[in-house]
């Protein structure tokens, strides 16, 4: 398959969204929960393929700027196997040992995270990600992470 673009949208993040992702063909909830209650659907992180005739990108670009409403994913994997790719980051221990759900796909939490990631850290999130394209900080302009020979780079510059 062809690598294509995905988003993980935060439901949280604007009540307009639920229905954004819900007009969208391809979509999967990254929870578990097969009857996941409506009030948690509205605010769950959704992975949809980015399809430029649906809805869902041209709000995005008109209204999402600085919004923090998700991060993009480039993967050649279905979207099932992606879903469960991304899964397997939702949790994070806390230092007392509290399990917490790891909001990795807000985009101020992702652009910290994959900065400061060992090598051995940033593998698992790489290894079927081609590219993650996530707003910066403000909005005002684009991150483009990719590994390339193991080392990390933001567009055509390398930053670990």
């Amino acid at each position: 398959m062809e690598p294509v673009w995905y988003a993980i949208i935060d439901g949280a993040r604007d009540p307009r969204l639920a229905d954004l992702v819900r007009s969208c063909a391809s979509h999967l909830c990254l929870f578990k929960a097969r009857d996941l209650d409506p009030a948690l659907q509205m605010v769950a992180p959704w992975l949809v393929r980015i399809d430029p005739t649906e809805p869902l990108l041209a709000t995005w670009q008109q209204h999402g700027h600085a919004a923090s409403w998700g991060l993009m994913a480039l993967s050649a994997l279905p979207i099932e196997q992606l879903q469960r790719h991304f899964r397997r980051f939702l949790q994070a221990k806390l230092p007392d040992g509290t399990i917490a759900l790891f909001r990795f796909y807000d985009p101020r939490v992702f652009n910290t995270y994959v900065r400061a990631m060992t090598p051995e850290e940033r593998a698992p999130w790489f290894g079927d990600v081609l590219q993650y394209s996530v707003e910066a900080e403000g909005g005002t302009a684009m991150h483009h992470y990719r590994l390339v020979d193991g080392r990390l780079h933001d567009g055509n510059d390398r930053i670990g």
